[in-house]
């Protein structure tokens, strides 16, 4: 969780939300193992993969920037008020600082103007002294603040249960599709495409991953050679169309045997964002 600089009279820092945190904390990356016949015509430029491309699941959690805004600063201003009312001193969320949820990127490059995710591990930041009844006014399991903002923004007390469950489950169908893709003949042969062309340009790469794997820490994608070889080679053999489409079809099939995810997921996010819309439409107290 990132933090900004400020600091609460419970001795820790406010914390700052990231989108993925609220939509899917246990949401992963997967690795590159995706498969998919090469859909017809060439590939769009790798750094434009358009949302109807997206798997099932990505699109219902990681395409929600706007909803998941919404609810994070309504979450934050319940609970800056119920510790105010409890005595302590809470700053208001800063909708700006409210991250966006990082979308997996299974195949490896996109575009040469990818962000870098540095491999560094980031400095751990040493904590003050912490004030144990505002860590149990904030944290109480039962009644602390937190609990009750997201009760509220879900309606009901037994929806928690479920809000955590669908996430779970969620993740679980993202594993399962990742087991089946890797076993799909398509994508060994289209693996096989991308790994000859990546031959012709002087490259022995068996995937994407393992470009990533073996370019230098901080590089600058633009400036080295086996990732722009990387992007071109995608764009050639229409890599990242064929590869989305077998990941959207292994999602659907992994989520045969929990048909009632998706659905879940989306109504208790639609019943969490109208909430915040209306919390965030209240004068300020």
């Amino acid at each position: 969780m990132t933090v900004d600089g400020r600091k609460d009279l419970g001795g820790r820092r406010s914390p700052r939300l990231p989108l993925a945190m609220l939509l899917l904390p246990v949401a992963v990356a997967l690795s590159t193992s995706c498969s998919g016949a090469p859909a017809a015509g060439p590939s769009p430029a790798p750094d434009t993969v358009p949302a109807h491309w997206l798997p099932p699941i990505y699109a219902a959690v990681y395409d929600t920037a706007e909803v998941g805004r919404r609810i994070t600063t309504a979450q934050g201003k319940l609970i800056a008020r119920c510790m105010r009312k409890a005595g302590f001193a809470y700053p208001d969320l800063d909708p700006a600082e409210i991250g966006a949820p990082d979308r997996p990127k299974p195949f490896g490059l996109e575009s040469l103007e990818q962000p870098l995710v540095t491999r560094e591990s980031p400095v751990a930041e040493k904590p003050g002294p912490v004030d144990e009844r505002y860590m149990r006014a904030l944290y109480g399991d039962e009644d602390g603040c937190r609990t009750q903002a997201e009760v509220r923004l879900l309606g009901e007390r037994k929806n928690l249960k479920s809000w955590s469950d669908t996430r779970v489950g969620l993740y679980r169908a993202e594993v399962r599709a990742k087991d089946l893709l890797q076993r799909d003949p398509d994508f060994v042969s289209l693996n096989a495409r991308w790994a000859a062309c990546m031959k012709r340009a002087g490259f022995a790469f068996r995937d994407p991953s393992q470009v990533l794997d073996a370019l230098p820490p901080k590089a600058t994608f633009s400036a080295e050679p086996s990732a722009r070889a990387d992007v071109a080679c995608k764009s050639r053999t229409g890599y990242l169309r064929s590869a989305y489409t077998g990941l959207a079809a292994a999602q659907r099939h992994a989520l045969t045997t929990s048909p009632d995810l998706l659905p879940t997921w989306e109504l208790l996010l639609r019943r969490q964002s109208d909430t915040a819309r209306q919390i965030l439409a209240q004068p300020a107290a």
